[in-house]
């Protein structure tokens, strides 16, 4: 018997979607009461750049501004303190996602910092931390879940800006860096911060092919593999969308720049 490699895929998919929806309703609920709440976007900004001299990935980012966040919302740092914990998260992160080689060392990390600081303070930052997630820092993202997503996000039958698909390539593309853009401002923006990851990854991609004229906007396969509906996703897609407009091309390639992108825009194939 000949075995749909496509279905098989499509079943794994939806395996990890159960657990990563399972898992996030069992995540603490930030309540938004950290007095560091203004610095947040600064805070975001600088990681990311960090990042980029280290060489992390996208997922390793999201991840430390999950941390990040659930860490401020339950503690008050006082400013100097602030990037020291930003690369106790990055380091954290990168313990979970990156390969072993990638993972930074706690010298090269104390080094990025504004000011000296000792290794094994350092040290027993992360000590603290991991203390606080009770050793649980296994937390989704909706960067995670936007990748895992992305290869059933376009397909050969779609119709762009009321036709068919010309070139499958270059839509592919342009639907890549779309999703880019929508992942930076989902990272960006404080009132993101609430929205659960599944939600948030569900929201990115029909935004980003809305912004790419592809039609239907949220595809029946989409829909049952993720469970969400049009209806569902409107509120959050809507903000995307506008939020797309307000930044522009000027204030997104500053932060993309930050962090190097699992999502490869140069192996699409051609139709």
């Amino acid at each position: 018997m000949v075995l749909d490699q496509s279905n098989l895929a499509s079943e794994y998919v939806k395996d990890i979607l159960a657990w990563i929806k399972n898992k996030e309703s069992k995540v603490a609920k930030l309540q938004l009461l950290s007095p560091q709440l203004d610095s947040r976007r600064q805070l975001v900004d600088w990681s990311c750049e960090v990042a980029d001299k280290l060489n992390l990935t996208t997922q390793t980012v999201h991840l430390a501004v999950k941390l990040l966040d659930h860490f401020m919302d339950g503690h008050d740092i006082e400013d100097p303190q602030l990037f020291l914990v930003c690369l106790g998260c990055l380091q954290l992160a990168a313990k979970m996602n990156e390969k072993e080689t990638n993972i930074p060392r706690g010298c090269k990390i104390v080094a990025l910092l504004p000011k000296p600081l000792s290794l094994s303070s350092f040290l027993s930052l992360e000590f603290v931390m991991l203390n606080f997630f009770q050793w649980d820092i296994c937390m989704p993202t909706s960067c995670y879940l936007t990748e895992l997503l992305l290869p059933l996000s376009i397909h050969l039958n779609d119709w762009q800006h009321g036709r068919p698909i010309a070139n499958f390539r270059t839509a592919k593309e342009e639907l890549h860096v779309a999703v880019k853009e929508m992942l930076d401002i989902g990272l960006q923006e404080e009132s993101m911060m609430l929205v659960v990851p599944s939600l948030m990854a569900s929201s990115i991609l029909q935004a980003s092919r809305l912004v790419c004229g592809m039609f239907p906007g949220w595809t029946d396969q989409l829909e049952s593999m993720t469970g969400y509906t049009r209806d569902q996703l409107e509120q959050i897609t809507d903000s995307l969308v506008s939020l797309h407009k307000l930044h522009g091309e000027e204030v997104l390639c500053p932060v993309d720049e930050g962090y190097h992108s699992n999502i490869s825009v140069g192996c699409s194939p051609e139709k």
